[in-house]
């Protein structure tokens, strides 16, 4: 799903025309989706560590 919105945040944005007014409607929408995205890693991340899948090497250096 994730590489979905990313996918989908590019193409609109290299489908929109630079010198139209709705240019930012397109911005809009592509950062939306990264952001959506990122959520969506960082919440995928935390469940993974909190289930202990995910080995944290920084506190293993101590």
């Amino acid at each position: 799903m994730c590489l979905v919105c990313i996918a989908f945040a590019s193409w609109v944005l290299r489908s929109a025309d630079p010198m139209a007014a709705d240019t930012w409607k397109a911005a809009l929408l592509a950062n939306v989706s990264a952001i959506s995205a990122i959520q969506y890693l960082r919440r995928y991340v935390v469940k993974r560590r909190e289930a202990g899948d995910l080995n944290d090497s920084t506190a293993d250096e101590t």
